[in-house]
């Protein structure tokens, strides 16, 4: 309680501070000598969110943006940094690049396992969302990043229904020869130091007709994690004293990003214009981002060193044209990616064992039972193969392979001013791959010999002697993988998905003042999965070679009424869909002809009702702009990936979950020095009813009025920024202040908590945070600046998220107090 506390003091004295700065610089400006104070302008945002240049308050739709400067400014570099600023965004994440995304509170669960994600991550022109493992993209010389709130199926191809994020990148400039450089470094609390480099040349190859931009950068970030002295009794009592001395390291978690992208623009002429590129980008983890509070502030006790390296690129084509009629865009995309990582698994490997030990105490055995015991309790034999010893230590690792190609055909009338109708319509094609190898270690096992493995063959219908190394040897060469082999749990997946989608919308001015539209996504998908395992072979329904087609159209329907240039007011109806999958498994698994569990072959798609208000308006000249909104939102037989009884992780259509809220954007500029800005999102996001499962015990998955996991019921943003010139000639001072609350949220539902041998069963809640920045700074009219920030200023240990799966609370966190130093000089 003293912590939430001390939170609220902290969010309520920024604040004030914000306020005290406000007042402050009023009572200079209202001081000055009396020369007249200039016309107070804001600089006016363009976005493209509707597939046109509009300014962002002519968008009848709820969102927020980001240019170029704000970005620099704010230091926003990673996914960690600006999802403070989107307000609407919940997420979860286990490391850079392993994050799921999602707006409005549509999230089910913050981590899975290959499922399907709500949002959808646009790159340019390309999609390159993966849930779970959402590339995190650096923001390096971006023009802008978008985050459009709520289902917007009439508008792009992928299809969005939660929300979309969009990162803009710079493009090349045919006429003029321009660049920057940029270098910072800095020093992290409790943790080793930081730097980075980055830059960007625009080189004109034909004047007006043909340029190449290239943009590289180089970071590396210091580790603040340290690996401590500890045994495996650390997590269990049923463990013995291993200790893991050989790997005892400060700072563990070092974080290298690297990469660059090579844009060539064509431009013919006036009315055409050919983007072609490639964007390439690697980041190499030495450890994953979690400590453990129980063994003290940012400590963890592993037995195994740890890395994840993820390496990804997009190759693009873009064609922009004017046909007299409408406007045509046709954007090609390859993306190309690989994730390898390997993870300590001691707390996952004893959670397994402390469940097999409990589930044999209910059944009156105080150990694993004796080879003659599991034959005369054959139920329990499959529970030996789980008999690690009393120091279980090993490693789970993965080697997965993204394939995907994308394109998109769109048709966009021309907004000239004279017509009343205007239209959208378009094309898109998606065919990806995904192909991983997962593979679990335990030490000090031999899985050929042993009473356990042959009384493990036994209970799968092996009823000769245990197979030997070459009958392994063979089944791995044709293909047949094992999962569950006692201390070499091996799985082989391949996904294969195919979209085809048609969109669009068309709107008409009713009158000068009034406009409606109304359009939708009609799609048809094919999910294919193939997945080998321990059931292969064995069972009597061999279901492997699963294909899924799933077909449906998403509406939506807004009405505009704009009375001046200055406000605006909408209703929206609209609904977002996710597509269908298959869970690549037995849907009734029967081994000598006995049930062992009953999992879904298939889940069906999920839909996302949503009503929505908003109002967009600029007061006092342009000094305030305040947009509001307000929404009610039903999500129809939301997707979740659940524990089912020894079928284990399934995903399934669970039930109905309600979805209210208000968000809103404010800002206000006093005097050409002083901007005043905020952000606030409220949300009631609950399970409209108790979640049954499809299974022989029928667990409750959630029960009604339960919250959906990793939605903050308040997130708010707020930030101040003076900007005075200095008393040399072209140089100007700026100072800003951010602070950004999270509220309270909790870690999962009652049954994602306990996927992967997790034994909590209960979701925990994650404590409300605050997170401080000030940045002052120098820049020039000669295009350079010097600027020194205090990132995370009060060292706020913020509860990101806290990762169910290893059973031991681990939770993961933002960085620590960092103080940054950075130079910049555009030419």
């Amino acid at each position: 309680m003293a912590k939430d506390n001390r939170s609220g003091l902290r969010l309520s004295a920024s604040l004030l501070a914000m306020s005290a700065l406000l007042a402050a610089t009023n009572r200079a400006a209202a001081q000055d000598t009396g020369s007249e104070e200039p016309a107070v302008t804001r600089d006016e945002l363009i976005v493209t969110a509707r597939k046109r240049a509009q300014s962002i308050q002519d968008v009848p739709l709820s969102l927020q943006a980001f240019d170029n400067d704000s970005i620099r400014e704010k230091g926003l570099r990673d996914f960690q940094d600006y999802s403070k600023e989107l307000t609407s965004v919940a997420f979860g994440t286990s490391s850079p690049g392993a994050t799921t995304i999602a707006f409005r509170g549509a999230l089910a669960q913050p981590t899975g396992f290959d499922t399907i994600s709500s949002s959808v991550l646009y790159l340019d022109e390309i999609p390159i969302t993966r849930d779970g493992q959402n590339p995190d993209v650096r923001l390096i010389d971006i023009e802008r990043l978008e985050a459009l709130n709520g289902p917007q199926p009439t508008i792009y191809g992928a299809g969005s229904q939660s929300g979309t994020l969009k990162i803009v990148t710079a493009k090349p400039n045919t006429s003029e020869f321009s660049g920057w450089a940029e270098v910072g470094a800095s020093t992290t609390r409790d943790g080793e130091p930081s730097y980075d480099v980055s830059g960007a040349i625009n080189i004109p190859l034909v004047k007006d007709e043909l340029a190449i931009r290239l943009v590289g950068f180089y970071e590396r970030e210091g580790g603040y994690i340290d690996n401590v002295l500890g045994t495996t009794s650390a997590y269990s009592d049923n463990n013995g004293t291993r200790d893991n001395a050989d790997f005892v390291d400060d700072d563990i978690n070092d974080y290298t990003g690297y990469g660059g992208r090579a844009m060539l623009r064509w431009q013919p002429n006036d009315d055409w214009t050919v983007d072609a590129g490639v964007i390439y980008q690697v980041s190499e983890l030495d450890a994953l981002f979690d400590f453990n509070p129980a063994f003290g502030d940012l400590d963890t006790i592993k037995f195994k060193d740890e890395n994840r390296d993820d390496e990804w690129y997009n190759v693009s084509l873009t064609i922009q044209g004017d046909l007299g009629f409408a406007d045509l865009t046709v954007a090609s995309g390859f993306h190309r990616r690989s994730i390898d990582y390997d993870v300590d698994s001691t707390a996952y490997m004893t959670a397994y064992r402390d469940n097999i030990l409990d589930y044999l105490s209910y059944n009156g055995f105080m150990d694993f039972p004796s080879f003659p015991d599991c034959y005369a309790y054959t139920y329990l034999c499959f529970t030996n193969a789980y008999n690690f010893g009393p120091d279980p230590t090993g490693t789970i690792s993965l080697d997965q392979r993204v394939r995907s190609f994308v394109q998109e055909v769109r048709l966009t009338s021309k907004d000239d001013g004279e017509s009343r109708f205007n239209w959208l319509l378009g094309a898109f094609y998606e065919r990806t791959n995904n192909d991983w190898d997962y593979l679990s270690n335990v030490d000090d096992l031999d899985i050929f010999g042993g009473p356990d493995v042959a009384a493990y063959y036994y209970y799968f219908g092996y009823y000769d002697a245990v197979p030997t190394e070459a009958w392994f040897d063979q089944g791995f060469q044709e293909g047949i993988l094992y999962n569950g082999l006692p201390g070499n749990d091996f799985n082989g997946y391949l996904g294969d998905l195919e979209s085809i989608a048609v969109f669009g919308e068309v709107s008409y001015d009713v009158t000068d003042t009034i406009t409606i539209s109304g359009g939708g996504r009609w799609y048809t998908t094919d999910y294919r999965v193939a997945e080998n395992s321990i059931y292969v072979g064995v069972s009597t329904d061999d279901n492997f070679d699963e294909e899924l087609n799933t077909k449906d159209f998403a509406p939506r329907a807004n009405i505009t009424w704009e009375p001046t240039d200055d406000f605006l007011t909408y209703f929206t109806y609209s609904e977002g869909t996710r597509i269908g999958g298959t869970n690549g498994g037995v849907s009734q698994s029967r081994i000598n002809g006995l049930a062992i569990g009953i999992e879904p072959e298939s889940y069906s798609s999920d839909r996302l009702v949503n009503y929505e208000v908003g109002v967009k308006s600029t007061w006092l000249d342009g000094r305030i702009v305040a947009n509001v909104s307000a929404f009610m939102m039903n999500w129809r037989d939301f997707q979740l990936q659940a524990d089912l009884p020894i079928s284990g992780p399934a995903v399934v259509n669970a039930g109905n979950a309600s979805i209210d809220g208000v968000e809103g954007q404010f800002a206000f500029k006093p005097t050409n020095a002083l901007e005043f800005s905020t952000a606030v999102t409220y949300l009631d996001a609950r399970v409209d009813e108790d979640l049954v499962l499809p299974t022989d015990s029928m667990p409750v998955a959630a029960f009604a009025g339960d919250p959906l996991p990793a939605v903050p019921e308040w997130k708010l943003t707020a930030g101040v920024n003076y900007e005075t010139e200095l008393p040399w000639s072209g140089l100007t001072g700026y100072a800003r202040f951010d602070v950004a609350h999270t509220g309270e949220s909790v870690n999962g539902t009652t049954t994602s908590v306990s996927l992967f041998g997790a034994g909590v069963t209960v979701p925990q809640t994650q404590p409300a945070y605050q997170i401080g920045d000030l940045s002052v700074g120098i820049k020039s009219d000669a295009d350079w600046q010097v600027w020194f920030s205090v990132n995370n200023i009060w060292d706020e240990r913020a509860i990101t998220y806290i990762w169910p799966r290893f059973s031991d609370n681990r939770v993961f966190t933002v960085r620590p107090r960092e103080f940054r130093i950075g130079v910049y000089k555009g030419f």
